[in-house]
């Protein structure tokens, strides 16, 4: 077994291998090759060392990983201290051979020579800057458990479990939105703004979404045009073929903290269901922190339902 860092006559065999690597539930299949191409190797940040792939004599590639680096606080640049592995996968004929270990310390041997001292496999929400749009669902925020990389496999490379975030989904021609007085109230008094453009977003949001069909909704008291909540959709097509039916992901629900606890949230939640039920969308997806339990409770009032862990392991590198 040879292994060696991305060629640019890669992507053909990388694509062939997605799609016969059984990676899960969360992982899209069914697009072509420039689709892998784009969320794989276009994004600005990508670095040929990060990606090493594993060889047979043959020249098939059997197995590779992508080593990257998590974004800085402002979401302006890398934060090289910050090492992720992106994606890990080995053909399954292939597997329990050692392969995937010796990926996994030639990319540690990367992030080390670029100055990280900590890597976190899978990323986490906000932090993978690759393959949001094909795996994860609406983001590449870690494992999904069904993937070959489990907790087993990094525990064996000496990893610990890190940041878990829960895949919330909701059915929207099977569950009815829930009805009582406040709602109905906030009905009266509030409007929603909806606009293709993405408002002030970051660098890292640009790279990891710019490319993916999103809108920006906003709630407005009528009398005021005060804005008291604001969130946004993102298109995921790529797992039709996958899951057969379309499918939209809702993040980055917000609502200033002096306006919190009257319902703002729940509402622009139900209204954007509603709209998106209309518009023949069946699937809406949200991913939340294990931790952020006010969020758990906003989306679970709101009809959704629990569907799956995203899982990343850390470990210190030195």
């Amino acid at each position: 077994m040879h292994y060696r860092p991305y060629h640019n006559s890669d992507p053909p065999g990388l694509h062939q291998l997605w799609h016969q690597s059984r990676l899960g539930k969360n992982a899209a299949e069914g697009f072509g090759c420039d689709i892998f191409e784009l969320f794989a190797i276009s994004p600005p940040y990508f670095e040929r060392d990060g990606l090493i792939v594993a060889e047979d004599d043959a020249g098939r590639l059997v197995g590779y990983v992508h080593a990257s680096f998590a974004v800085n606080a402002a979401e302006t640049a890398l934060d090289y201290e910050q090492g992720i592995l992106a994606a890990l996968m080995v053909h399954p004929e292939y597997r329990r051979q050692g392969i995937g270990r010796r990926l996994v310390q030639h990319a540690e041997q990367y992030l080390v020579s670029r100055g990280a001292r900590t890597v976190e496999a899978g990323g986490g929400l906000n932090r993978n800057g690759f393959y949001c749009g094909i795996y994860g669902g609406l983001e590449a925020a870690g494992f999904c458990s069904e993937a070959m990389a489990g907790r087993d496999f990094f525990a064996a490379c000496g990893y610990v479990a890190g940041a878990e975030t829960c895949v919330l989904r909701r059915d929207l021609q099977r569950s009815r939105d829930p009805v009582h007085a406040r709602l109905l109230r906030l009905r009266r008094s509030l409007q929603m703004l909806i606009t293709d453009r993405p408002g002030p977003e970051s660098w890292w949001w640009f790279c990891r979404f710019g490319q993916m069909d999103s809108m920006r909704i906003e709630l407005h008291t009528r009398e005021t045009n005060d804005l008291v909540a604001a969130g946004q959709i993102v298109g995921m097509d790529l797992f039709i073929p996958k899951w057969g039916v379309r499918s939209v992901g809702l993040r980055q629900i917000l609502v200033p903290e002096s306006l919190r606890r009257y319902g703002y949230g729940q509402f622009l939640v139900l209204e954007i269901c509603r709209r998106l039920r209309d518009e023949h969308v069946q699937l809406v997806e949200a991913q939340v922190s294990v931790d952020n339990v006010a969020a758990l409770e906003l989306f679970t009032s709101s009809k959704f339902e629990l569907h799956g862990r995203l899982q990343t392991f850390r470990k210190a590198l030195g």
